[in-house]
Order: C-alpha cells, then sequence, then structure tokens
C-alpha cells in the first residue's frame, strides 16, 4: 500500500499501453519513478475491455516492486470512463 504523506520523487514515468500485457508486467526492471497504466488513447477503442481485462489482473497480481502506479483513464466526454474506474476499484 502507498503512502500519502511519504514524499517521492518522480522524475520518471513510464508509460505502459494496456492493450499490451507483456509490456507491463515487468517495467521496474528499468526503475521508473513510476508507472502510468494507460487506457486511454493508447489503446484502440476495439480493445478497451481487453486493456481493462490487462490492467485488473496487472493491479491484482504483480508485484511492481514499489514503483508507484498511476492508472490514465478515458476521458469524461467517453463512454468508456466509468467502466475503467470500476476496474480501477476493483483491481486494487
Amino acid at each position: 500500500m502507498s503512502h500519502p504523506n511519504k514524499k517521492r520523487l518522480r522524475r520518471s514515468m513510464m508509460f505502459l499501453n494496456c492493450q499490451k500485457p507483456g509490456l507491463i508486467k515487468d517495467p521496474y526492471i528499468y526503475k521508473p519513478d513510476s508507472i502510468m497504466l494507460d487506457l486511454e488513447d493508447a489503446v484502440a477503442e476495439n480493445q478497451k475491455d481487453a486493456a481493462r481485462y490487462s490492467l485488473y489482473h496487472a493491479l491484482q497480481e504483480i508485484d511492481y516492486r514499489g514503483v508507484e502506479r498511476v492508472v490514465r483513464i478515458n476521458g469524461l466526454d467517453t463512454p468508456h470512463w466509468k467502466e475503467d474506474i470500476r476496474v480501477c476499484v476493483a483491481g486494487g
């Protein structure tokens, strides 16, 4: 669990397309300060559900070894954002 009051350097953020599960399994080897799990414009329209599935399993099962995780959801002007949030909450 993260500690909101702990100061954390954010010199680098690695963007990871949730449409490509192979990319999201071990980004900690590059030692980023944080990773952005992207559900938004990096994900093709017809792959949104598959990307959410990958995100859910990444949040549940992958040990990111202390690297901060951030999720980029689809915009509020899209039909996708509510499901994005539901999956984020369910995943952890």
